[in-house]
């Protein structure tokens, strides 16, 4: 794995090693004490660095003294992830930006967010830190790809697309298809194709490993029911999900019953069935665990905000999720406010992760909130499902 650094590296030290610890889900106080030392170093940094977030903290009259341990972060200024819909803000040069992404696709408001090599290297490093603790990262493995994403474009740079195709490098690739086919300068579901590229992968016996958009995955397997075709894909198979149903909320089978489906009809272990959660506007990685948990991973925390008040909530009270994480050196989206509501958990699930667990509620708001599952959902707005 490349060795990476980032910007003044000095001034960063304890952020570096806390991006490099490969453990995603431990927890002790010697790791609570260095996340609180690098989230000071990256306050410290954006302070320096970004206008805006040295006039936030001004604002709010937060000082770097009240951060005194892993206990003071809930009272750190937070950004509201709509922030990012209407404003740019850099912390470095734009000469260093390697990467430019987007929370949606052709339609809706854009979150835009911009990252420097360190920033985008370190959350690619950390989804893989994370598939290796799953046994997931097999680069070695050859396997064929079935994605729920957008085929590219040129200048398509919606994230989810961009995760997508990263996540073809944990395995040696023979093939790759794409559902959301890209037709005249947009996309189109091609459901009929998937199925045929299924059938394909069947016979062909390899592993498949199926990434994207749920609501796509629930159209092409009620497609084969209707049709009574089902298929036993190689057991070592993996579908990971992403992005989520928010365009489709009246057509949403529970979680449960869709993972079953997938078992039925594609013979896929329950346990190589995962969700997954993300957000351009904070690029940690949370990887269902084998008992289907959302964990909070080292390189992060998260607090749960009462809707009307924005007080921090205790365990299993839902409210809106306020993510935390030092790693961003390009923006200051190290505390962001997210439209989704969840419910957070102590740490004790039966997988054995130390860290405590979280699950997505649904989105505030109707119209405005829009995330790249939105667009997605336009696609079949002209067809039947």
């Amino acid at each position: 794995m490349e060795k990476l650094q980032p910007p003044e590296p000095r001034k960063l030290l304890k952020l570096q090693q806390l991006c490099e610890y490969s453990d995603p889900y431990v927890h002790n106080d010697e790791l609570d004490e260095l996340f609180t030392g690098a989230y000071k170093e990256i306050i410290i940094w954006h302070r320096e660095h970004n206008i805006f977030f040295n006039n936030l903290l001004a604002k709010e009259g937060f000082e770097i003294a009240d951060l005194r341990t892993i206990d003071d972060l809930h009272n750190f200024p937070f950004i509201h992830a709509n922030f990012f819909k209407i404003h740019e803000t850099l912390s470095v040069k734009r000469d260093t930006i390697s990467e430019h992404l987007t929370s949606s696709g052709t339609t809706g408001q854009k979150s835009q967010m911009f990252f420097d090599k360190w920033s985008i290297l370190s959350a690619r490093r950390m989804v893989q830190f994370e598939y290796e603790k799953n046994g997931f990262y097999t680069p070695d493995r050859e396997v064929n790809f079935l994605l729920f994403a957008y085929e590219p474009l040129e200048n398509f740079k919606v994230g989810t697309s961009n995760t997508n195709i990263f996540l073809t490098s944990f395995a040696r690739q023979k093939e790759l298809f794409f559902a959301l086919r890209a037709i005249g300068g947009g996309h189109e579901f091609d459901k009929f194709g998937t199925v045929n590229k299924l059938q394909e992968y069947e016979k062909d016996g390899l592993p498949v490993r199926i990434h994207g958009f749920p609501s796509f995955m629930y159209f092409t397997l009620k497609l084969m029911r209707e049709r009574g075709i089902a298929l036993k894909l190689n057991p070592e198979s993996l579908v990971m999900f992403g992005g989520g149903w928010k365009g489709y909320a009246d057509q949403q089978i529970p979680k449960d019953e869709l993972y079953r489906l997938i078992n039925q009809t594609l013979g896929i272990p329950l346990a190589r069935i995962r969700d997954s959660f993300g957000a351009v506007e904070h690029s940690i990685p949370y990887v269902e665990c084998s008992h289907h948990h959302l964990h909070i991973p080292v390189w992060s925390r998260l607090f749960i905000r009462d809707v009307k008040t924005f007080a921090v909530l205790g365990y299993d009270q839902p409210g809106f999720l306020q993510f935390v994480t030092p790693y961003i050196t390009s923006v200051p989206a190290i505390s962001v406010m997210m439209g989704d509501l969840g419910i957070l958990h102590r740490a004790g699930c039966e997988c054995g992760a130390q860290t405590p667990y979280f699950e997505i509620l649904g989105r505030a708001g109707a119209s405005k909130n829009r995330s790249c599952a939105i667009s997605a959902a336009e696609l079949l707005k002209k067809r039947a499902v």
